[in-house]
């Protein structure tokens, strides 16, 4: 075996967990506090902003970012974070594999 390929496991490995950022829905957060943390948060255009609210609100979840673990566990902390500054700290985000 030639030592610089990779088993499967070894790739497997190497490559970086990849999560999913959730927002969910919260009976007593107005569409426009939503629009609001999607929109600081994430820096989404405001008809995203809505389009997800929406989902979220007939589905009861919707995705909003997959990335890296670090990368949506650091975004999730922004989303906690502006959805407290915004008013509506009971907002709830979860992360899941994606």
């Amino acid at each position: 075996m030639n030592p610089l390929e990779a088993t499967k496991n070894e790739v497997e490995l190497q490559r970086p967990m990849m999560k999913t950022l959730v927002i969910h829905n919260a009976d007593d957060v107005s569409f426009q506090q939503v629009w609001a943390v999607l929109g600081q948060a994430m820096h989404f255009p405001i008809q995203i902003c809505r389009q997800i609210a929406v989902q979220a609100h007939r589905d009861g979840t919707a995705d909003l970012f997959t990335a890296s673990r670090e990368v949506v566990e650091a975004r999730l902390h922004v989303c906690e974070r502006v959805a407290s500054d915004v008013g509506c700290e009971q907002l709830p985000f979860s992360v899941r594999d994606a």
